[in-house]
């Protein structure tokens, strides 16, 4: 097991994870920017309606993922190998069932694929069916080895995963863009894509073996039926919260496609490659600390957890408010120069993919803490109303605004529910505090995030010809703009000062990490 301290733990993970990501980004952008001249944008549409029907058959997960994870916390922490083993054992049972029972599933949605797509274009020269069928082989594969996953992230060593899923990321973009470039063919295009898939996950499959031997010893080690009750209980309610954030997060790219058709969803997918990338950056800091965190509100005092949360959800706020200033005002721009002024999208569309961008990060910290509290019954019925709400909304407002009205349908069903009631159980049973605390300091931020949209937008409306050179200026100006008000807005808060020792701490020690590793 995993020996090292929380922070160099933390350090490692983050630090690995941002390394890793950017290696990603550019092989991935790389790889789209080969797609979007070498095929035509209907496959883009057709790739992002793929994905989001194959999101929705991960309902059959169950949510057993997340209750897996809680319950290696405590057995991580005090070394109970057998204990682990039974829950990996588990675990390995159920997904592998999960994973069989998503392609058995996809497999009874094909007769229908013709209704949901609607007539094929006529760019799109290959078999639909066998199309699909590539995208259900990938989605299925991963449930074979993700166990394994989560016991190295549960375990504080995302690293490891990280660098073993980069690695073959870059080799399966590299031989994606070739083929491309060859052949101009989408099915040989997913056949490398499907190839390098396995690749990465039997290679992560013998690493964790060799991490941890013991599970080979204790192969066939039962679990204790109180943790295997705990688990089932978890499950139940993640389950309910699977089931909402899956029709809230992939039900848009169906509605897009109903109410407007296949170009239209492939155009909003390069906004969405966008903020999928800085979404994944921003997540290696979050994600990377949420093992970490689950050891502070094990054997912490409360006064410790509420001043970790506090220095979390103000670098939600700080990380995700100038991501959304970004995302607002310089993503059209990108796009133009990027691939064409065709593909560009209202500016209107860019706020509110904005909008979502930040109510998402700003849940940031309230989901860690709720998840590693193990408050996974709390609130487990409300994700459904969110949902249920966010199809209504989408569908009266889609039906008059187009996407604009279906992104605006996401934000009101979001903040409707789970926006407002996960910080307040978060803060009513878990950090034992007033949870109108969160509330005034939320609109403190929306506020002052307002102030410095404003402020940006105007400071960047240039009558100018467009070009590289001056988009890096109007990108430099919305970098430094948004941080110098927040440091005007902040320096003299609490959570300021907590989160610029730490990063300081952070960055010394990182130091001393280098220092002795290149030492040895």
């Amino acid at each position: 097991m995993n020996t090292d301290s929380r922070t160099v733990n933390s350090i490692r993970n983050i630090g690995s994870g941002f390394i890793g990501q950017l290696i990603q980004t550019a092989a991935g952008f790389a790889n789209r920017t080969i797609f979007v001249y070498y095929l035509s944008v209907e496959y883009l549409g057709l790739n992002g309606l793929f994905a989001s029907i194959l999101s929705m058959l991960a309902l059959a997960e169950l949510g057993l993922g997340s209750a897996f994870t809680y319950s290696l916390y405590k057995p991580l922490a005090e070394g109970e190998k057998q204990t682990i083993a039974g829950i990996l054992g588990l675990y390995r049972k159920a997904y592998h069932t999960i994973g069989i029972t998503i392609f058995i599933i996809g497999l009874a949605l094909m007769p229908f694929l013709n209704a949901i797509i609607g007539p094929k274009p006529e760019a799109i020269t290959e078999n639909i069916y066998i199309l699909y069928l590539f995208f259900l082989f990938n989605t299925a594969a991963t449930y074979f080895f993700s166990y394994k996953i989560a016991l190295l992230n549960a375990d504080q060593r995302n690293y490891i995963s990280t660098f073993n899923y980069s690695v073959f990321f870059v080799l399966q973009n590299v031989v994606q863009i070739i083929v491309l470039i060859w052949t101009r063919n989408f099915l040989y295009y997913l056949c490398a894509q499907a190839v390098f898939q396995l690749a990465s996950n039997f290679s992560i499959s013998i690493i964790t073996d060799k991490y941890y031997p013991f599970l080979k010893t204790f192969r066939k080690e039962k679990i204790d039926p109180f943790i295997r009750k705990g688990i089932i209980k978890n499950a139940k309610a993640t389950f309910l919260i699977k089931i909402g954030g899956v029709l809230v997060n992939n039900t848009d790219n169906l509605i897009i496609n109903y109410f407007s058709g296949l170009v239209l969803v492939g155009l909003a997918s390069n906004y969405n490659l966008l903020i999928g990338i800085a979404t994944a950056m921003i997540v290696q800091i979050f994600n990377n600390v949420s093992s970490s965190i689950a050891q502070v509100n094990v054997r912490e005092t409360k006064a410790k957890q509420y001043e970790v949360f506090s220095l979390i959800n103000f670098a939600n706020f700080w990380i995700y408010g100038w991501g959304a200033i970004a995302i607002s005002l310089l993503m059209g721009d990108f796009i133009q120069l990027w691939i064409g002024e065709k593909f560009v999208l209202p500016f209107s569309i860019a706020v509110m993919l904005a909008v979502n961008f930040f109510m998402v990060g700003m849940q940031s910290a309230v989901w860690t803490f709720k998840s590693t509290y193990g408050f996974f019954n709390e609130g487990k019925y409300l994700v459904i109303l969110t949902a249920i709400l966010n199809l209504l909304f989408s569908f009266v407002l889609g039906s008059v605004y187009g996407l604009f009205g279906i992104l605006l349908a996401t934000a009101l069903a979001r903040v409707s529910t789970n926006f407002w009631y996960d910080p307040f159980v978060v803060f009513k049973k878990g950090l034992q505090k007033p949870p109108s605390t969160y509330a005034l300091k939320l609109a403190m931020y929306v506020v002052v995030l307002l102030i410095t949209f404003v402020t940006t937008y105007f400071a960047l409306q240039w009558n100018m010809t467009l070009t590289w050179w001056v988009f890096i200026a109007k990108a430099f100006l919305c970098l430094l703009i948004p941080n110098l008000i927040f440091v005007v807005f902040f320096f003299k808060r609490e959570e300021f000062k907590i989160l610029a020792r730490t990063t300081t701490g952070s960055l010394q020690m990182l130091k001393r990490m280098v220092t002795k590793s290149g030492s040895v």
